[in-house]
C-alpha cells in the first residue's frame, strides 16, 4: 500500500471501501503508458495545481515510473508548483533523441516523492517554439520507460496543441471552478466535444471541481448539479490555504479533505485510463 493512503483518505465506512480500491488500483500493472491530461476552459481554474496533484500522487503510490509534462506553450508553472527547476527541456529532450531511460534522465527532473518531470522551459525561460509536433516527439521518447505520463495543457480546449493533447489521451481531467460560471464554461466544453466527434472523450473524462474560497455557497451545489447532469464523475475539490499559496507543493501541509478529494480525481481517471483505447 502506498504511504501516506491511509491518512489521506481517513476513517469511516466508506473511506476503507475507497482506501482499499485505491489501493488494489494502484498495483494493478498497465497494458501501455497511459497518458492523462489536465486541462480547464479558462486559465485559474486551478488546472496546474491539480495537475501537479494528481501527477504526485500516482508517483507516491506506484511502484513504477509516473512522468510530469508540461504542455503550456505560455510559459507554463508546472516545475514551479512541483518545486523543480531544470536547465534542459523537452526540446533538448527531441535533440537529443536518447535510445534509453538513463540517457532520456539527463533531460528530467525529479521530486522527492519519486515524480519525473519533463519541462517546456530551461531554467525558467521559454526554449522554443512549442508544437503539437514537438511534444509528441518528446513523449515517444520517454513514454515507453513509464507507467503514466500526466500532462498540464495550456488554458482552453480549442488550440491544436491542447486538442492533439487531449485526443492523444487514455483519461481528461477537466478542471472547472466551483461556481455556475464554471460549470457553464465546463459545460460548453462536454457539449463541444459531443458535438465535434470527440464523444469518446467523455467516458474517460473526471470533472475536477475547485473551490477557490473557504465559504461554500449554494452556487457550488447548483454546479455540481449542472455537471452530473452529464452522467460523468464530478469530484469537488474544497478550498485549501496551502494550494492556494500558489507556491511549491507540501504534500504534508494539504489538508485531509483536499487530499480525499484529490485520491478520488485519481481512482477516477487512472480508472478509466487503462480501459480506453486511442488511436494515435
Amino acid at each position: 500500500m502506498g504511504r501516506g493512503v491511509r491518512k489521506a483518505v481517513g476513517g469511516g465506512a466508506r473511506e476503507a471501501r475507497e482506501l482499499a480500491a485505491f489501493a488494489d488500483l494502484m498495483q494493478r500493472s498497465v497494458p501501455s503508458s497511459r497518458q492523462i491530461a489536465v486541462a480547464s476552459v479558462r486559465g485559474g481554474a486551478g488546472k496546474t495545481t491539480m495537475a501537479a496533484l494528481v501527477a504526485t500522487e500516482l508517483a507516491r503510490h506506484r511502484a513504477d515510473r509516473v512522468l510530469a509534462a508540461d504542455a503550456d506553450a505560455e510559459l507554463g508553472s508546472l516545475p514551479l508548483r512541483l518545486g523543480v527547476r531544470s536547465q534542459l527541456s523537452l526540446f533538448d529532450l527531441v535533440a537529443q533523441g536518447p535510445h534509453s531511460f538513463e540517457d532520456a534522465a539527463r533531460f528530467l527532473t525529479r521530486t522527492p516523492e519519486g515524480l519525473f518531470v519533463l519541462s517546456s522551459t530551461r531554467g525558467g525561460r521559454i526554449a522554443g517554439e512549442f508544437t503539437l509536433e514537438t511534444f509528441q516527439n518528446a513523449l515517444s521518447l520517454v513514454s515507453r520507460y513509464v507507467a503514466a505520463t500526466v500532462v498540464d495543457c495550456g488554458a482552453g480546449i480549442l488550440t491544436e496543441l491542447n486538442r492533439g493533447v487531449i485526443a492523444g489521451s487514455h483519461g481528461l481531467v477537466l478542471v472547472t471552478p466551483g461556481t455556475v460560471d464554471g460549470a457553464l464554461s465546463a459545460r460548453g466544453a462536454l457539449e463541444w466535444f459531443a458535438t465535434n466527434n470527440q464523444q469518446a472523450l467523455l467516458p474517460r473524462t473526471v470533472i475536477a471541481m475547485v473551490s477557490h474560497a473557504p465559504q461554500v455557497g449554494a452556487d457550488l451545489e447548483r454546479a455540481h448539479q449542472m455537471l452530473t447532469a452529464w452522467g460523468l464523475p464530478v469530484v469537488a475539490v474544497p478550498y485549501d490555504r496551502h494550494l492556494a499559496t500558489g507556491s511549491s507543493l507540501d504534500m504534508t501541509r494539504i489538508s485531509a479533505a483536499a487530499r480525499v478529494a484529490v485520491t478520488r480525481v485519481v481512482h477516477e481517471v487512472f480508472s478509466r485510463s487503462l480501459t480506453a483505447g486511442v488511436t494515435r
